[in-house]
C-alpha cells in the first residue's frame, strides 16, 4: 500500500514555505496534499519506496530513466516482431512465386 510521505517521489515543502495549507508535492503526478493526507493509504502504481540518503530529485531522475528504458525495450521488441513478420511474408511470396 502506497503512502506518499514514504515515496521517493514525494517532495516535502520547507517549513517556512508560503504554502502552509499543503505539506508537499508528488513529483510524478504534480499533486499537492494536505498535512493529514500525506500518510494515508492509497493505491498508486508509481509508488517508489524512498531510498535513504537520496533526495527526491535523484529518485525522480531514476524513475524517468527506468520508464524510458522500459519503453525503449518494448518498442525494440515490437520492431523485431514486425521485422520477422515482414521476412516471413517475403519468404512466402518468394516461395509462391517459384511454384506459380
Amino acid at each position: 500500500m502506497a503512502r506518499c510521505g514514504r515515496c521517493g517521489l514525494w517532495q516535502q515543502y520547507p517549513v517556512d514555505s508560503k504554502e502552509k495549507m499543503y505539506s508537499g508535492v508528488c513529483l510524478w503526478y504534480q499533486t499537492r496534499l494536505l498535512n493529514q493526507e500525506v500518510y494515508k493509504r492509497r493505491e498508486c502504481p508509481d509508488f517508489f519506496e524512498r531510498i535513504p540518503n537520496y533526495n527526491p530529485g535523484w529518485h525522480f531522475e531514476y524513475k524517468v530513466r527506468r520508464v524510458e528504458l522500459r519503453t525503449a525495450h518494448k518498442e525494440a521488441r515490437h520492431g523485431t516482431l514486425i521485422a520477422y513478420a515482414a521476412l516471413l511474408i517475403s519468404l512466402l511470396v518468394g516461395i509462391a512465386d517459384l511454384f506459380l
